[in-house]
């Protein structure tokens, strides 16, 4: 799927949420927004493995690197929608996502707000074509990832 793809979808389920937020008298329907969120954060983890995958080669494609960077850092601007009241644990869908994400909506949000500042710096380091600097970015990321994980994700079987 490519970025612009991406970027639709998310535009049609933030849509979906705030109409669902909207008419209180209609229920959401959490599939479609569930699965949304769920592309969105696979696209994330594509991405972050690219840049992986390019850090690990001896002369990385900074290029492709900062293809990948702007992808996640487009990416996040979304997810504040992501996570609407009805897609979590009442919606009956099994996902990864804990019951923390709306138990404690201040802290997960904050996570999340934390994400995207450090996916921002990783779109701005990107551009200075300094693969150290660029790596160093990257896993001050990837701890935002790993952190919000421990806290609002399940363990993967």
């Amino acid at each position: 799927m490519t970025s612009k793809e991406t970027c639709c979808r998310l535009l049609m389920i933030a849509a979906c949420a705030v109409a669902g937020s909207v008419a209180a008298d209609e229920e959401l329907d959490p599939q479609p927004v569930i699965e949304g969120r769920q592309s969105a954060l696979r696209d994330i983890g594509a991405a972050f493995k690219g840049i992986t995958d390019e850090l690990k080669k001896p002369t990385p494609s900074l290029p492709m690197i900062r293809q990948y960077a702007r992808q996640i850092d487009e990416l996040t601007k979304y997810q504040q929608g992501w996570f609407p009241a009805g897609t979590g644990p009442e919606s009956d869908i099994q996902t990864a996502a804990r019951p923390e994400i709306w138990q404690q909506p201040a802290e997960f949000k904050a996570a999340q707000k934390i994400f995207g500042e450090q996916a921002f710096k990783l779109a701005q380091v990107a551009d200075s074509n300094d693969p150290g600097a660029i790596k160093a970015q990257w896993q001050a990321l990837g701890k935002t990832c790993k952190g919000c994980h421990e806290k609002f994700r399940e363990k993967d079987d």
